[in-house]
């Protein structure tokens, strides 16, 4: 992602948190763009027409247990009027050539379950369920909580 990109990746943020009923991302392109430059996360977009399609938005995981290296899948958004042109796979496979450039073992993703047809994508590229994983989080909330025991 260039500097240049930045407000068409917010606005496809907010479509994607629309479509997976979650509140509309408090993120501005200036705030995207320092993520990126202070390593939080890596952006990949694709273009369709000359204009862009999609985005894929990643950050690194390591586990010192396991000695693994991972990428999350944070975002994987493409256009409608780009959808079943092939955006999709292109930014996958970006991902995918992004994770094996870094080493990673392996490449994790929530998926919103009501959402059929990125559970097809996915299982269709070798994506796997994995039961034994419950994702889990703590919102600010929680973290306060747990940090006022300090």
């Amino acid at each position: 992602m260039i500097a240049a990109d930045a407000v068409a990746v917010v606005v496809m943020a907010s479509a994607l948190a629309a479509a997976v009923d979650d509140p509309r991302p408090q993120l501005t392109a200036e705030a995207l763009l320092r993520a990126v430059a202070e390593g939080w996360c890596d952006c990949f977009v694709a273009e369709l027409r000359q204009e862009l399609a999609g985005y894929a938005l990643v950050s690194r995981c390591y586990e010192a247990h396991t000695a693994m290296r991972r990428l999350w899948l944070g975002d994987l958004y493409v256009k409608p009027a780009a959808r079943r042109l092939g955006v999709g796979r292109t930014l996958i496979a970006r991902v995918a050539c992004h994770a094996l450039e870094l080493e990673c073992d392996a490449l994790y993703f929530e998926l919103w379950r009501p959402n059929i047809t990125a559970l097809r994508f996915f299982s269709a590229a070798g994506a796997k369920e994995l039961a034994e994983l419950a994702i889990t989080r703590l919102d600010r909330s929680g973290l306060a909580t747990l940090a006022s025991r300090v």
